[in-house]
């Protein structure tokens, strides 16, 4: 008997030391997953890199606010200028706190070089695989975090802006839209030939923001204040997505109060996209709206153009048209 009873105490006990562990197990599972939902709950922006064509590239990357597992969110991806980081192009361009406004995930890569600069379609040395890396960046994004394939878009500035026209004309299966400040698509060389991005293979919305002072891309087209480049021209550079986007060729036409804004919008164009274009009278060579000291732009008032803001409001209206998919790489 008392055999007996010592074994049914020992199996009351290995049951009640089995639910003790049980619970201790739960107890923990949940404070992980609180833990999980906490850290999600706050946006940060962390340093990712990952290896290309045997060169190691950073990029920023910037989570919303309130992120949960398997939503399928907007992503933006946001190129700094020549000799930028993308650092401080997050700041400067207020693009992560719209992400976490407007909630949709925000990239910055960082170029390389000293100074900094991206292999667009004229500048930079051609073995830095740049596309290759934002294509990576892409597809990372896809698998990692879900994002949504039919809003998915490029931003860029100066240098960043030729190579965000480039990213949109060689992944235009992967980008909706494309928004750009102090861009081009190309120069033209001594020759007389023009070095330009290539023919997209569908049709890609677009918004151009340009400064009519601007001396480093000159609006009008022509030499850089800094270099030997022959560029593109605002208007020839817009009137190419006009052509590519099956545009009207007469746009509709805004003039602000203070005539120092003009915009000019080519809709409806193939595929549901379109093609706007941001005149700034006296804008010189910025992304604009940013938060870079004011005597640096003299004579803008601050709150004529947000460049962020009005880019989000048109990448939001324009996502990818599932229609006439093709295969970009």
């Amino acid at each position: 008997m008392a055999s007996i009873a010592a074994r049914a105490a020992a199996s009351v006990t290995g049951r009640s030391t089995t639910r003790a562990i049980l619970v201790s197990l739960v107890l923990l599972a949940t404070a992980c997953l609180h833990n999980t939902l906490d850290s999600a709950s706050e946006s940060q922006t962390v340093v990712h890199a990952m290896t290309v064509d045997h060169n190691t590239r950073t990029y920023r990357l910037h989570l919303p606010t309130h992120l949960t597992p398997h939503e399928h969110l907007p992503l933006v991806i946001v190129l700094h200028g020549h000799g930028d980081n993308a650092q401080d192009f997050e700041a400067s361009t207020g693009m992560s706190d719209k992400a976490d406004t407007e909630h949709f995930i925000a990239i910055y890569p960082q170029a390389m070089g000293n100074p900094s600069d991206w292999h667009s379609a004229v500048d930079g040395p051609a073995d830095k695989a740049d596309v290759d890396f934002v294509h990576e960046i892409i597809h990372t994004m896809i698998e990692q975090y879900h994002v949504d394939r039919t809003r998915i878009f490029v931003a860029g500035h100066s240098n960043g802006g030729f190579m965000a026209y480039r990213i949109a004309s060689l992944l235009s299966n992967d980008i909706a839209a494309v928004g750009v400040t102090a861009g081009s698509i190309g120069s033209i060389d001594k020759q007389g030939d023009t070095i330009r991005i290539s023919q997209p293979r569908r049709p890609v919305a677009v918004i151009h923001f340009h400064g009519y002072a601007d001396p480093s891309v000159p609006y009008e087209g022509g030499d850089e204040d800094d270099g030997p480049d022959n560029i593109v021209s605002a208007p020839n550079t817009v009137h190419f997505w006009v052509t590519a986007d099956g545009c009207p060729a007469t746009p509709t036409r805004v003039i602000s109060s203070n005539k120092n804004v003009i915009v000019d919008s080519y809709t409806p164009c193939a595929l549901g996209t379109a093609v706007v274009f941001y005149t700034i009278v006296d804008g010189q060579h910025r992304w604009p709206g940013d938060d870079i000291p004011w005597w640096t732009f003299p004579n803008r008032e601050i709150t004529d153009v947000d460049a962020t803001n009005v880019m989000w409001d048109f990448f939001r209206a324009h996502p990818k048209s599932n229609s006439a998919n093709t295969t970009n790489r």
